[in-house]
């Protein structure tokens, strides 16, 4: 089929899109995409969208398809469930290119729901950061404007949110005066994300609270200490998150066990090995992940060497 009847059927949005369209669409060629990016703009709000949200699902069932370009063609679309699905769509690259029109967009975009799922890949570009794996003047720049977005009391609570949770991977005592105000806050939300963000801040400071959150009545507070503790990695924690395995909310379980997992070590793993046989299905699928991922770092290559 040439590519001019590919995108006349493509358009026709009376078409259901199939699962070969959607593989050829990722693979176009430079040229190719340029032709299809001239059409685009042609097709229907509808259609667009079938797109990109079916193409968000195709990468995230098949890690080998790389659709980033048209993710990134699609920042710029002129619907707003267009440009949060594209934005959701590049949470697998970590090309740095993108960076700057995130910037733009997580301080400028009209929709909410497009600046919530920016602040979200800004989390991810964060951790980088926090790994060492971006430019210094790219992390100064998501830090600027994760801060500016925290201090802006118009906007949305939701986005402030989100970019608090991506702070948390930077370190500064203002950062932190930011953590401590959103935990101290009457917001439940705001609480639950101060929590989320302290435990990617590396900062043992903070677990004295996130020890006494694993009590707390409030089973959304339980469940993210519990996952905030899995990510700090102090294997002091494993008794507690392993009385949390039967906690009376199966989400906190479920955290709980992916904790364990996070954490390693041959006391969490004695507990996933029981958790194997509560007959719970979501709870045995989780143990069987997590014991996986602890088999998995002591043992990378999949054998022992022998001395």
């Amino acid at each position: 089929m040439t590519l001019e009847k590919f995108i006349l059927d493509l358009k026709d949005d009376s078409r259901p899109l199939k699962h070969a369209a959607l593989v050829r669409l990722s693979s176009l060629t430079g040229e190719e995409f340029g032709d299809f990016r001239t059409e685009w703009i042609s097709f229907t709000e509808t259609r667009r969208f079938q797109i990109i949200e079916k193409l968000v699902d195709l990468v995230e069932d098949n890690i080998e398809v790389d659709c980033s370009i048209l993710f990134r063609m699609g920042l710029a679309d002129t619907s707003d469930s267009v440009r949060e699905y594209a934005v959701k769509g590049l949470w697998e690259t970590d090309d740095r290119v993108i960076i700057r029109p995130l910037i733009n967009m997580i301080k400028k975009d009209p929709s909410s729901k497009v600046r919530i799922a920016t602040a979200t890949l800004l989390l991810k570009f964060s951790e980088l950061a926090q790994q060492g794996k971006l430019l210094s003047r790219d992390e100064e720049r998501i830090r600027n404007v994760l801060l500016e977005i925290v201090g802006d009391e118009e906007e949305e609570i939701d986005v402030r949110r989100r970019a608090i949770e991506a702070l948390g991977c930077f370190s500064s005592e203002e950062i932190e005066g930011i953590l401590q105000e959103a935990y101290d806050s009457d917001s439940l939300r705001m609480k639950q994300s101060a929590i989320y963000a302290m435990g990617r801040s590396s900062d043992d400071r903070w677990l004295p609270f996130l020890i006494s959150d694993m009590k707390d009545e409030d089973a959304s507070i339980r469940y993210e200490a519990v996952n905030a503790c899995g990510y700090l990695g102090d294997e002091n924690l494993v008794p507690s998150i392993i009385d949390m395995t039967e906690d009376e909310d199966v989400q906190v379980q479920v955290a709980a066990v992916q904790a364990l997992g996070n954490i390693g070590g041959s006391l969490a793993k004695q507990a996933l090995m029981r958790t194997l046989n509560t007959g719970d299905q979501s709870l045995e699928e989780a143990a069987e992940e997590a014991i996986s991922t602890i088999d998995f770092d002591d043992d990378p290559l999949g054998f022992r060497f022998q001395i």
